[in-house]
């Protein structure tokens, strides 16, 4: 974008382009893509040395980062079909109904999250935006973070700017009431409409039963909580540990924590002075806010030398209160509970909105009832997805996609086109209108139900009362009129 042009001018250019429709040729938007891959691929090395400057990743996280990104331009590129995309377009003409006719919304304006895996915030929903047909407003602010400036460069060189530009600045109301936005650190609009994607920010909670294998249990959650510099919106932010498993829980959390809280010089990449400082003093806020805390108590278990800490949190009361806050800083904070039901107690007495995601560690039959029972928009049993560590947080009110968060069906809308009705229409005349009555009007006949019965826990405590105590019983019983017979027949016989 010109120094000169506005953001608002910005989006009114968007605008004149998304109204020609050049953007829904599929050959157009392949070339697009192509131009972006090709732009991001030949400058990996730049882009790498960028990340690990901002955010301090290890070598490992930032080329995992760079490679999902990749492979998502790639597989959107290889989705393109022009053919059937012909053929889907010239439905109508061969008198056959376009049921399925999707349209893409015109002008996507995309405000994405800097500090967590910014790479694949900036150029995952631009990619999934421009293969579904979509013009593209991007802000970029001006900021002392190297990546943002080096995308800046390397975009605009891939994407024809009638198609794509990018502001320093968000857009006025008017401006963006006309395009489709995506906003992945927008914590004002808790609702939003059907033409938002706003990236949800709930909490995160994991649960340890002492059914669960603890030894995968800590290697997975504490891979969560403290890879990417603890900055994922789904690591856990509070795990509740069943307190007859917790000495041995923590055993196996300190003995996976080590190469995060004392990385060797294989783990770590040389950032500089100014954003080693920030992770340490994130953390130091981080563990303020939890000792100021009036509801729990904090006790730290170990702290690393970057600062990163394991602790433990003990409620300060005897009823049930507030969970502490969300982190986004290598903090582990375990919580002791008595039970399963404890655990649903806590999380569904502190609010009404949904938890972002849930981790829940025990056998199969108590998964399910944390799961049903503790409300998420995502729940996993006995693991952690590791995909859903990079990128931001899922947009409320869609169905998540783990790998890249973002699909093609999100940029578009439906827009049917129907040729020839395909069911009778009522009330054409008196006797159809007398047929679809008559037929409407049938008693619907109750399905049979299943000869079974599902075992709850109510009726496993039945069944075991009845093994423990009715099976002793009955065989006290059957004795006792067995000896009496054999008593009786002899005394008779006699």
């Amino acid at each position: 974008m010109a120094p000169s042009t506005t953001p608002d001018a910005a989006v009114e250019i968007l605008l004149g382009t998304s109204r020609t429709t050049r953007c829904h040729n599929s050959l157009f938007r392949q070339q697009q893509l192509k131009f972006l891959h090709d732009v991001l691929r030949n400058n990996v090395q730049d882009i790498r040395e960028a990340i690990k400057r901002d955010t301090g990743a290890i070598d490992a996280e930032v080329t995992t980062e760079i490679a999902v990104v990749l492979n998502v331009v790639k597989e959107h590129y290889a989705g393109i079909d022009p053919k059937k995309e012909l053929d889907e377009e010239y439905k109508v003409k061969k008198r056959e109904d376009a049921g399925g006719r999707k349209v893409p919304w015109g002008v996507v304006y995309i405000e994405p999250e800097l500090r967590h895996t910014p790479f694949f915030s900036i150029v995952v929903p631009l990619c999934v935006a421009v293969a579904a047909g979509n013009c593209v407003v991007l802000k970029l602010e001006t900021t002392s973070q190297s990546l943002p400036g080096l995308l800046r460069t390397f975009l605009t060189q891939a994407l024809e700017s009638d198609t794509f530009q990018i502001v320093t600045s968000s857009p006025s109301p008017s401006a963006t009431i006309q395009c489709f936005t995506v906003l992945q650190n927008d914590k004002e609009t808790p609702k939003p409409t059907y033409s938002q994607l706003v990236s949800s920010s709930g909490r995160v909670i994991a649960v340890v039963d002492r059914t669960a294998d603890l030894s995968t249990a800590a290697s997975h959650l504490v891979t969560a909580r403290f890879a990417y510099g603890g900055a994922s919106p789904y690591a856990p932010d509070l795990i509740l540990v069943n307190e007859f498993a917790k000495r041995e829980f923590l055993e196996h959390v300190l003995k996976h924590a080590m190469r995060f809280l004392f990385p060797t010089s294989n783990n770590t990449s040389p950032p500089s002075s100014s954003s080693h400082n920030k992770p340490a003093k994130a953390i130091q806020a981080s563990l303020a806010a939890l000792e100021q805390d009036p509801n729990w108590t904090l006790s730290l278990v170990s702290q690393g030398q970057n600062g990163a800490a394991i602790g433990e949190l003990t409620c300060s009361s005897q009823t049930i209160v507030p969970l502490p806050p969300k982190v986004d800083t290598p903090l582990f904070c375990i919580h002791a509970i008595t039970s399963l039901d404890h655990a649903v107690d806590l999380v569904s007495s502190d609010s009404d909105e949904q938890l972002l995601a849930a981790y829940h560690f025990a056998a199969p039959a108590h998964t399910k009832y944390l799961s049903q029972f503790i409300k998420a928009d995502i729940s996993f049993a006995n693991y952690v997805s590791s995909s859903l560590l990079l990128g931001p947080a899922a947009p409320v009110g869609h169905q998540i996609n783990q790998l890249s968060r973002y699909t093609k069906d999100q940029f578009v809308r439906s827009s049917p086109v129907y040729v020839a009705s395909s069911a009778t229409s009522p009330g054409t005349s008196s006797k159809e209108a007398e047929a679809l009555l008559s037929d409407a009007i049938k008693e619907i006949k109750p399905k049979k139900r299943a000869e079974w019965m599902s075992l709850g826990f109510f009726e496993q405590g039945i069944l075991l009362g009845l093994g423990t105590y009715g099976i002793p019983i009955l065989t006290c019983l059957a004795a006792s009129v067995y000896f009496g017979v054999r008593v009786g027949v002899r005394k008779w016989s006699a």
